[in-house]
């Protein structure tokens, strides 16, 4: 009993100190859950161009997407799309590089263009940084405040949630497994008054979900904690150790003769190539006279894991170097499936439905915790109140009677 008298006032008075912060992070993620699916949708005018036999080169792509950005160099590449209905895009991000308190401050430039690859024409620019999916990803990640001083409240109330789970499963732990017991661990007693009820969804809703939002949360460490993303990798491999992120060093050799073909035409087929079942292939330009064309491929549109990369020579477009994610190690694999294990994306539709639902639980469990702490300290300081006004009215009483004794004496 003292030790449950223990976990019960840490799980209290944890659950009063992250409990906002919470209910917000919870609120978040169930809306940018189907951040994807509702953004295609309210975009699917600019994203959907008629094809034609004949596409813009690379290079004349490039430029105009350039231009459409107002920047020099797309430093995240030219996303080109298996869908020959889907218009090519590409995105300019910016930091601030001076120190600011909140989100919008951080960003000096967020853009994405999206331009008809068989006409040029630039379909829209749209400003990222006020899109509602992008301000909800904000605040989801550190509470609209720049990432120094918002990320670790929001990793420390993360860690705060994920020990209330445990503390709250203890508490949870039926006394007895007898049928009562059971009863009131596993249904909620919806007969019951308003009290109980609240206190059912707190404790049941909670134990169901807790296996799924222990996943949501510790997968949300996983860019804070490097513990994390070795814990992930040791889960996959069987080894501690994370290994080396860099790429071998290629470089591109200038030719003796100049090279007939456009290097990234040629680049483009080979990609292409190299993975014809791809959603989509990003194309970086070098910065210098030694680097090589960058591409990105994302095997599936719906997730982001499965990720493959290329280098290319800058003057001939030969392929250097293949990083397919298929040659990926299985500790590798599963770091790489975090964020979308993280927002359900893994399992499809049914994975997202799912992540939804956690959320909301989890959402719920500071309000009806905080319900519960209330109406007992509100229902305290009224029993509290009734005993102090019964001791005067007794005490009161008793001095009555001692005056009335001593007159009748």
């Amino acid at each position: 009993m003292m030790f449950k008298q223990a976990i019960l006032f840490l799980h209290r008075w944890l659950g009063l100190i992250s409990g906002l912060v919470v209910l917000i992070l919870s609120i978040t993620g169930a809306i940018f859950v189907f951040e994807k699916e509702i953004s295609h949708w309210l975009r699917s005018d600019l994203m959907h161009v008629e094809s034609h036999d004949q596409r813009l080169s690379m290079e004349t792509m490039y430029e105009i997407t350039s231009d459409a950005l107002e920047v020099d160099q797309l430093y995240y590449g030219l996303t080109t799309y298996q869908n020959e209905d889907q218009a090519w895009s590409a995105f300019s991000f910016v930091r601030n590089p001076e120190p600011s308190l909140t989100y919008f401050g951080a960003i000096s430039e967020y853009k994405t263009a999206y331009v008809n690859q068989y006409t040029g024409e630039t379909l829209s620019v749209i400003d990222e940084e006020k899109d509602f999916f992008q301000i909800v990803k904000g605040i989801h990640w550190s509470l609209l405040l720049s990432t120094p001083i918002g990320q670790p409240i929001v990793v420390w109330s993360t860690v705060i949630f994920i020990i209330l789970l445990i503390s709250g499963l203890i508490l949870w732990w039926p006394k007895k497994w007898s049928k009562a017991g059971r009863n009131k661990s596993f249904k909620v007693k919806w007969s019951a008054k308003w009290r109980r009820v609240n206190y059912d969804l707190h404790n049941v809703l909670g134990f169901y979900a807790l296996i799924l939002a222990l996943i949501v949360g510790v997968t949300g460490l996983y860019w804070a904690f490097p513990v994390a993303q070795k814990a992930l990798y040791f889960i996959g491999s069987g080894e501690f150790k994370l290994p080396e992120t860099s790429a071998p060093q290629v470089a591109s050799t200038p030719p003796v003769l100049p090279e007939k073909e456009s290097p990234l035409e040629i680049a483009y087929q080979n990609a292409w190539q190299e993975f014809p079942d791809a959603y989509s292939i990003a194309f970086i330009t070098p910065t210098d006279s030694a680097g090589t064309i960058n591409a990105i491929v994302r095997g599936d549109g719906k997730t982001y894991y499965e990720k493959s990369e290329m280098k290319f020579d800058q003057y001939s477009g030969e392929v250097l170097y293949v990083d397919a994610y298929e040659h990926k190690n299985a500790g590798e694999k599963l770091m790489a499936m975090n964020y979308d294990i993280h927002v359900g994306a893994i399992w499809g539709i049914s994975g997202k439905i799912l992540a939804f639902l956690i959320c909301l639980i989890s959402g719920s469990l500071p309000i009806t915790g905080f319900i519960i702490w209330f109406d007992k300290k509100r229902r305290s300081k009224n029993s509290s109140e009734k005993k102090s006004k019964l001791k005067v009215y007794s005490k009161n009483r008793s001095e009555k009677e001692e005056r009335e004794l001593e007159f009748a004496g």
